[in-house]
């Protein structure tokens, strides 16, 4: 019975690290990480998972990279490609950003909602993210983004359809 809890607890685990790595090279947050770029350039796309630990929400989650390798690794996404030696990743190169065209920032303008609230905070987010972890595996044609400002009183959320 405890180790049906352990697993629903990695499952759980493996389903955040995806999302906060897949947030971290996706169309929304790649474009405007110049130190993720700077990264990117550096090894034909290759992150050292050595860098990327540094980065605080996925230090939070773990700093194991057997932990990150296995999370990736079952991610249905397919955005991200582990390096042989399991020790890099990238953004596929099957899957590259859009060219952003005054056509593009049209469809994502025409996609996002912006909120602005002096009650908006990690704690009143933290649900939806959770929420939208179990409904992903769900909704395939359903894609919400949320992100947090460190000032904790906004939010932006980005649907895709």
């Amino acid at each position: 019975m405890a180790e049906n809890g352990d697993n629903e607890k990695m499952a759980a685990l493996e389903a955040k690290i995806c999302h906060q790595i897949e947030y971290y090279f996706g169309d929304f947050n790649l474009p405007r990480d110049k130190f993720l770029k700077e990264q990117i350039k550096l090894d034909e796309g290759w992150v050292p998972l050595e860098i990327m630990i540094k980065f605080n929400r996925l230090n939070r989650l773990t700093t194991d990279f057997n932990v990150i390798v296995e999370a990736l690794s079952k991610s249905k996404a397919e955005l991200m490609e582990i390096s042989e030696d399991k020790t890099k990743i990238r953004r596929s190169p099957n899957k590259p950003l859009p060219e952003v065209t005054d056509e593009y920032k049209n469809d994502v303008k025409n996609r996002s909602v912006y909120i602005v609230s002096p009650f908006i905070c990690i704690e009143w987010c933290e649900p939806i993210s959770d929420l939208w972890l179990l409904l992903r595996n769900f909704l395939i044609a359903l894609y919400i983004f949320i992100e947090i400002s460190r000032r904790k009183d906004w939010m932006f959320a980005e649907i895709f359809g």
